[in-house]
């Protein structure tokens, strides 16, 4: 009986903690990007660009574009372009963490029109066509806490090169490459 009684007790023991582990995801972020880190690479301006929005860093948005972009935009447009972009992207809940899942070219072998991502950037970010380099479309997760419940939201976005620098061109969307 006492053996019955102890095989149970394990039992109820294990099955309270197997369902608290439904409120929580596995998930590995990575350290926050830093300002020196921020325009190496493709997946560092993406992923920066994700966290100021969340953070609330103005300075870390800035730099995720050439200089004086944003303010030139927000002067055109009359708004505070961080102010708006973090309104219309941050999800409701507690930000956790992000990391960068993978990417891809934007090639015709990938699918892609590059001819037309280059001419768009170049209209943005004044620029000459054959100054862009790489232009590739990254893939963002997010971990935040809704409820007490952890969610993932994945982030498409698309990044380009010039001289060595990386830019944030666009958030293009949530839905998959």
């Amino acid at each position: 009986m006492r053996k019955i009684f102890a095989v149970l007790m394990t039992c109820v023991f294990l099955l309270s903690f197997a369902g608290c582990s439904k409120n929580k995801v596995d998930f590995e972020y990575e350290d926050f990007v830093t300002m020196e880190q921020l325009n190496t690479e493709g997946r560092f301006v993406a992923r920066g660009y994700i966290e100021s929005l969340f953070l609330g860093n103005r300075e870390m948005f800035n730099k995720c574009f050439p200089e004086g972009y944003v303010e030139e935009l927000g002067k055109a447009a009359g708004i505070d372009v961080f102010e708006q972009i973090a309104a219309a992207t941050v999800i409701s809940g507690t930000y956790m963490g992000d990391a960068c899942r993978e990417f891809r070219d934007v090639s015709v072998q990938n699918g892609y029109d590059a001819a037309t991502f280059r001419s768009r950037i170049c209209r943005v970010a004044n620029c000459q066509y054959s100054d862009i380099g790489n232009v590739q479309i990254q893939r963002v997760q997010v971990l935040y806490k809704n409820a007490k419940v952890e969610k993932i939201a994945d982030f498409y976005l698309t990044v380009y090169e010039i001289g060595g620098t990386w830019y944030m061109y666009e958030l293009w969307s949530t839905e998959g490459f």
